[in-house]
């Protein structure tokens, strides 16, 4: 607003004093952005990437620790993983195929009471 065309002095003194709070505000906002960018993200990013790395090198060594492991265990027990993978592969199928049953039930089902409300 433009202070000639308000004949208050209280109301032109207010508006001044505003304008200047955000003038402050404003730079007080661009001040906190370029400090955050130039000082406070680079050491969180570094502890971030720091930290990520740890935990990669964290788990290639467990990784490599139960592979070493894998290898040495006596053949009956992976033959126990085989076994179990085929029973669970086993289970997967049987409710594969009875959800699937129950699929085609429904749309059976459906088919049905669309004839029925076309008959009548």
């Amino acid at each position: 607003m433009n202070s000639l065309l308000i004949k208050d002095r209280r109301a032109t003194g207010l508006l001044k004093r505003v304008r200047q709070d955000v003038n402050h505000l404003r730079d007080d906002i661009g001040n906190l952005l370029s400090h955050t960018t130039k000082e406070t993200l680079p050491n969180s990013a570094r502890e971030l990437a720091g930290q990520a790395k740890q935990q990669l090198a964290a788990g290639g060594a467990y990784a490599a620790n139960r592979l070493r492991n894998f290898r040495g265990q006596p053949q009956s027990q992976c033959a126990g993983l085989v076994g179990g993978a085929v029973v669970l592969g086993l289970l997967a199928f049987g409710a594969y195929s009875l959800f699937k049953h129950n699929g085609n039930a429904q749309q059976v089902a459906d088919e049905v009471k669309d004839e029925i409300a076309d008959s009548i």
